[in-house]
């Protein structure tokens, strides 16, 4: 074999098995060289006012050592929402991934000491019930964090390397969301407890990857789609088992909310979880949303009776591909989980390439908003073809076209794998098992660099939940 060739190969096998430790040592050698720990020891910068934020941070530590809880709830409630929101910006990771400036981390490190201090009684010396329902007050005034995963056909096996490295961090939020292939992710990581989680991971290759299967000719025309719908559920049900929503959430306290389009023109895209359609199959509703006009014909949801027989759910409807209508339903889930922060796996080929080649660290460059302002040109103008072409055959068409161009993409902190082509050549044809465990270490990979942001982002809000339901224990509550 040519050398060249051996180098390529040996360079593509030290991908696959990069560990996070070994990339972490990579980054620790990268941000020296940059000057990084300068940076970030220097309180300084134009994102945030660095004097108020020391001030306000030993404020917190000497009420809290005080033990003076009632006047620490609003100190810190202050703090929270004068700082939180100028600290998220991206341009506080610019010049390393592994971390920010160390007066934001010592910050965040106050808050959280806070809050664990708050949330004892024992210390406080406050009523177990009162201090109860003040965390739960202040859970739903700050709000919460999801995990979006998108669309991309057998490319969205990526969003599995997501989950991982996330999982492995302690930082996979309670809040799922998918569309398409991203809702038959979403509902195999929100059947399984953490525990079964980590198995999955240690064994992929029990995650079945066959679900496209040829129909005959005749079959394909009459459906007016290329592959087989009983196939594509009995994977499904393979790798998500046979739950309800509200089963789900009982089993694994993960919320599941899966987008499906609708067929009809007066029928609005839904989004599926235990609050809304607690009875629903999940296996039905990963299917509905996966189900590509012209791969996959249109199919109807099914839910569980309290008789225990399978039953059509809405029968006079059919669903197609949620990624048309939904592909992230942020304005939704923020209605229905709470949530005002989100994690976006964006896998879908149309979408991740161009976001991928645009995003810059830091404040936007000209690309993205030159992307920004193209898209937002071709939304208008298929708005206004589809509602000229309202009564003739073109509007399907563009209705979709429309609804492509015009949802967004994009969340709080935004994930993508890298560009490759081979894989885009093969988004609609079963994966071998190397090729899944491609997808998956690209997907850990490309969350990496993202896990100090996540955890920074994301630690007041897991703390406010773990309060909670430390707090339901102790006082016999449901949380």
């Amino acid at each position: 074999m040519h050398a060249d060739a051996v180098g390529w190969s040996e360079r593509r096998e030290s991908k696959l098995t990069e560990t996070y430790e070994s990339w972490r040592r990579r980054a620790e050698d990268k941000a020296a060289r940059a000057g990084a720990e300068a940076w970030r020891a220097n309180p300084e910068s134009s994102v945030y006012d660095a004097a108020l934020l020391r001030r306000q941070t030993e404020e917190l530590t000497r009420t809290r050592e005080a033990g003076n809880a009632m006047m620490l709830v609003p100190l810190l409630r202050e703090a929270l929402y004068r700082h939180l929101a100028e600290l998220a910006d991206p341009r506080l990771y610019a010049l390393t991934p592994l971390g920010t400036k160390h007066v934001v981390e010592a910050f965040y490190e106050e808050a959280l000491a806070c809050i664990a201090y708050l949330a004892d009684p024992a210390q406080t010396g406050l009523d177990p019930e009162f201090t109860l329902a003040g965390f739960k007050r202040a859970a739903h005034i700050f709000g919460r964090s999801a995990l979006l995963l998108s669309g991309g056909a057998s490319l969205g096996f990526f969003h599995l390397g997501v989950v991982k490295a996330l999982c492995e961090h302690a930082l996979l939020p309670d809040v799922l969301s998918g569309a398409s292939m991203g809702a038959l992710i979403a509902c195999g990581v929100g059947v399984r407890t953490d525990e079964e989680l980590e198995a999955l991971f240690e064994d992929p290759s029990v995650i079945r990857t066959d679900a496209i299967k040829r129909l005959p000719p005749r079959r394909a025309a009459r459906e007016r789609a290329m592959y087989d719908p009983a196939r594509l559920e009995e994977v499904v049900l393979h790798n998500c088992g046979d739950f309800t929503f509200e089963e789900a959430h009982a089993r694994t306290g993960r919320t599941v909310s899966i987008s499906v389009s609708p067929t009809r023109e007066r029928q609005k895209p839904r989004v599926l979880c235990y609050y809304t359609t607690p009875n629903v199959l999940m296996t039905s509703a990963a299917v509905a949303s996966a189900a590509i006009p012209g791969a996959f014909p249109a199919t109807t949801l099914r839910q569980r009776l309290p008789s225990g027989e399978v039953a059509p759910y809405m029968g006079t409807e059919t669903w197609i591909d949620g990624s048309l209508k939904g592909d992230l339903p942020m304005r939704r889930l923020s209605r229905l989980h709470n949530v005002n922060h989100f994690i976006v796996s964006q896998a879908n080929p149309h979408v991740a390439p161009i976001r991928r080649m645009t995003r810059r660290r830091g404040a936007p460059g000209v690309p993205s908003i030159v992307a920004s302002s193209v898209r937002i040109q071709v939304a208008h103008q298929l708005e206004l073809a589809r509602d000229l072409t309202r009564r003739t055959p073109l509007y399907g068409a563009l209705d979709v076209a429309q609804s492509l161009a015009g949802q967004p993409y994009g969340g709080d902190i935004d994930i993508h794998p890298r560009f490759r082509p081979t894989a885009l050549l093969r988004a609609m044809s079963n994966i071998s098992h190397a090729e899944l465990l491609k997808h998956i270490k690209d997907g850990e990979r490309a969350t990496w660099p993202m896990l100090a942001r996540v955890r920074d982002q994301t630690c007041v809000s897991r703390a406010l939940y773990a309060a909670i339901r430390s707090l339901s224990l102790q006082t016999g509550a449901i949380s």
